[in-house]
Order: C-alpha cells, then structure tokens, then sequence
C-alpha cells in the first residue's frame, strides 16, 4: 500500500513529507500490540480506528478501517497515509502523497492528526474527503477524532473516524423541506389568498395565476432534485439518454431562472449557443445548468450580469457559465465538496457537488472552473456529443 519513498527529496505544499522506514513502522507496532489491551480496544470500537505515527503512517487499524479501504488485511496498509488508505482523490497530488498537497491544506483529518501530535491533545475536526470509490458518490463526510498515546519509544495518535454523512444528508432535507420548501409555500399561499379575495376577471388574476403555476413547479423540481441527488449517491440513478437541441435546451434554462428570486436586480443572457442535438439526459443537464447559473447569480452583486454559451470542441459540447465575481483560494480548493459552501449559516453545499456528480458519473463528461479577479469566475461543462 505504501507506494511512496520513505525519505521523498520533493518538498510539501503543507504537511512535512518525509516518512519512517519499515523497521521503525514494525517496531511501532509491535510495541503497540503488546498491549493486548490495545488490540482489544480497538476492536471493541464500531467505527473505523487506525493509528498514526509522528509521520502520519499507518502502524495498526481495526477491521472496520480494514473493510472501509478494500484491503485484505491491516498488514497490506502498514507504513500508507490516510488519504491513500482511503483513496482520496489528492493523495496522490501532493509531492510527498496523503498530507502534502495544495489542497490538504484545508483536509479536517490532516489538520486532526498534526494537531494531536503537536499538543497531546484530543483534536476533532470535520472532513471531507473524495476517493476513487463508487461508494456514496465517491465522498466520505467525517467527523475525526484524534488522541495522543504513547508506547514505548513511540508518540502515537489514535484516530476515530465518525461517518456523519448521513447526518449531513438529514440537515440538508430539512433544510430544504423546512426553509426552500415552506418559504416556496408561503408565496403560493399569499397568491391563493389574492385569488380569493378578488373580484372575477381582475387584471391581475393572469399574473397571479402564472406565478402561482411558477412556484408551484418551484416546490416539486426542488423535491425532485433531492430525491435524484440521494439516488446518484447511492449509484442507483439510471439516465434516460434522449437528443436534444443545444439551443432549445439552454433557452430554456435561462429562461427559467430570469425569474427565479435569485435573478432579482441581476442580468441573466444567453450569449451563444451551436445549432447542433447531443445525446445526454435532458433532466440531468438541466439540473447541472440550474445550479451553476442559480450559484452564479447568488455570487453576483445587484447590476451585474450573469453570461451563459456554449461552444464546440471536437467531438465535444462545452458549456459555460460565467460570474464577474472571483473566489478565493479556500473556496477554490473544496468547492466541489460535499457539504461545503461559501455561503453563511443556511449554505447547504450540494450545488457543485452534484454539478460534479451528474456530469462526471453519469453523462461522461467532466467539470472545471477558473476564477481570477480580472476574468471572473467561469464554470465549465464538457460532454461527448454522442454517446461511445
């Protein structure tokens, strides 16, 4: 498992890279395990439990951690990190592997395991991870809890491993169901009460009614779109491939969220798009459209605009949404995770996610960004134009 040299000469964009020989790793452990105590605790633990040395090595894990990576044994991950335990997709980015990237700067578990090691404390951080697993859409939400111990020669830390997925999914439904949901409601309910109390062909009833059917629409493409979200995390999504028009397809969508309540005070334009049909699932891109032209318009201030097109690139269709707006390194480096979003108190951090989710697992196709504060921030799109 540990594919890495023990001493790389390549330097860390954060934690120190170097990394104890086999003979050290073996001593580590045997003076671990000669606790029987130790062995038995860490059974006895129902979450997965792996211990570190000061080089954040694997010197001994319980069978939970073990069936977590796809090992065969705890053996087969002595002397491996973390991150290449697991798969995390910057394991391998650093120059140094799990730790030394630019983006395990901003990891919960990195931060645990030298904070422990540090103070000799116990340290908990939330993190989230994306591996090469199929395994709930490739993310892992983690609570990690490390503490200090010694044994023998050896500093050591004990790291605990909470999955909270599930709890996250569970605050972002209510969040939905108890906020997006009811706030949705409340308008439909205001427009049925003006319906009510006004006299029969009143000038405004067309309007009222056409917001009424709008937000109404609003209520169950956002149940849908969790629901669709829960079964392509669980790899049970099935895509209905169908041609479709380019064109058609974002007229659309820009027409859809000109009105939605986000577009208040912004401009939303279509600057241009190939008269050409690709094979993809319709109701997938849109919704990968909608969240990026819906975050685009969040992050852009009053009077601003927001510009979508789309272009051809050999076999390939690219579509683009761009942002006057630029995001900070930090937010660059976890924008597609999970449960992180840029927004404060109610963020739900699902939108690039997903955008990822769908694009990348289910349509072929793969997702980038730029973000300067010169160009803005332009989110991309690549799909095949034709199915393989």
């Amino acid at each position: 498992m540990n594919t890495q040299p023990e001493n790389p000469r390549a330097t860390t964009y954060f934690a120190p890279p170097e990394r104890a020989p086999q003979r050290d790793l073996l001593a580590a452990r045997s003076q671990l395990l000669a606790n029987r105590i130790a062995s038995v605790v860490l059974e006895g633990i129902p979450d997965p439990v792996l211990v570190v040395n000061q080089q954040r090595q694997i010197i001994a894990c319980n069978s939970t951690f073990v069936h977590l990576t796809g090992a065969r044994s705890a053996e087969e991950l002595l002397g491996a990190r973390p991150g290449e335990a697991v798969r995390c997709v910057h394991a391998d980015e650093g120059p140094g592997g799990c730790g030394t990237g630019q983006d395990c700067v901003y990891c919960g578990a990195v931060n645990a395991v030298i904070e422990c090691l540090r103070s000799h404390e116990i340290v908990s951080r939330e993190a989230r991870l994306r591996t090469h697993s199929s395994a709930g859409g490739a993310v892992l939400d983690l609570l990690v809890r490390a503490s200090f111990v010694k044994a023998g020669d050896y500093r050591l830390a004990v790291v605990a491993l909470r999955d909270i997925g599930a709890d996250k999914r569970r605050l972002v439904l209510e969040h939905v169901f108890f906020h997006d949901v009811l706030n949705t409601v409340t308008g439909i309910q205001s427009l049925a009460w003006l319906l009510d109390e006004g006299e029969p062909g009143d000038a405004d009833e067309a309007q009222h009614k056409r917001e009424l059917r709008r937000l109404a629409e609003q209520v169950a493409e956002e149940i849908h779109a969790q629901r669709q979200l829960l079964l392509a995390e669980r790899g049970e999504l099935k895509p209905q491939m169908s041609n479709i028009s380019v064109r058609g397809l974002l007229r659309d969508v820009v027409a859809a969220y000109q009105h939605h309540n986000v577009a208040l005070g912004r401009t939303l334009a279509l600057d241009s798009a190939p008269d050409l049909a690709i094979t993809t699932d319709p109701t997938l891109l849109r919704r990968i459209l909608g969240n990026l032209i819906k975050n685009a318009l969040e992050a852009t201030p009053e009077g601003s605009a927001v510009r979508v097109a789309a272009h051809t690139q050999g076999d390939a269709i690219v579509f683009s949404v761009h942002n006057p707006g630029a995001m900070s390194e930090a937010v660059q480096r976890q924008i597609f995770q999970r449960s992180f979003s840029t927004k404060e108190g109610d963020g739900r951090g699902i939108g690039t996610h997903s955008v990822r989710l769908f694009a990348e697992r289910y349509l072929g196709g793969r997702v980038a960004f730029t973000s300067t504060e010169d160009g803005g921030t332009v989110f991309t799109v690549t799909l095949p134009i034709s199915l393989p």
